[in-house]
């Protein structure tokens, strides 16, 4: 994480409409970057899925979620922290879809994260989780994702 970077922070109660409008700020921001449209779909699509996933994972009915959207100069980064359940994540924090582990019971959330973000890492301090999405600007954002 270097100096030249913009961060937008929101802080969302546990309601799932919230989900979109994250999602919508994600896809704004990578659209301002250069991002292809196709990545900023993506980018959208899987900020959604995963803040909808880590507000069923919040303990507290009354938990909050915290997402930051920061930008630098060769990628956006989406950091989702909470208090709550983790993710189950072992082999989360990797580049390669291949070696992804499950974010989710029915086995395929961390491959999907993989497929439509470059980076996923997940860490616990305490009884706080954090969920961090990268996704670099590519050479070409018109290359397909």
């Amino acid at each position: 994480m270097g100096a030249d970077s913009t961060r937008t922070f929101f802080r969302l109660t546990r309601d799932e409409r919230l989900a979109a409008g994250v999602s919508g700020a994600a896809a704004y921001v990578a659209d301002g970057m250069g991002f292809s449209a196709d990545h900023c779909t993506a980018l959208a699509s899987v900020v959604g899925e995963a803040s909808r996933e880590t507000f069923s994972r919040l303990t507290d009915p009354h938990g909050m979620v915290g997402v930051s959207l920061e930008q630098f100069p060769d990628r956006i980064e989406v950091l989702l922290e909470y208090e709550g359940q983790p993710f189950p994540t072992a082999g989360l924090d990797t580049t390669s879809v291949g070696s992804a582990a499950s974010t989710d019971s029915r086995g395929k959330g961390g491959t999907r994260l993989l497929q439509r973000v470059d980076r996923v890492q997940f860490e616990t301090q305490g009884r706080t989780s954090r969920l961090r999405l990268i996704k670099y600007l590519p050479a070409n954002s018109s290359d397909s994702l």
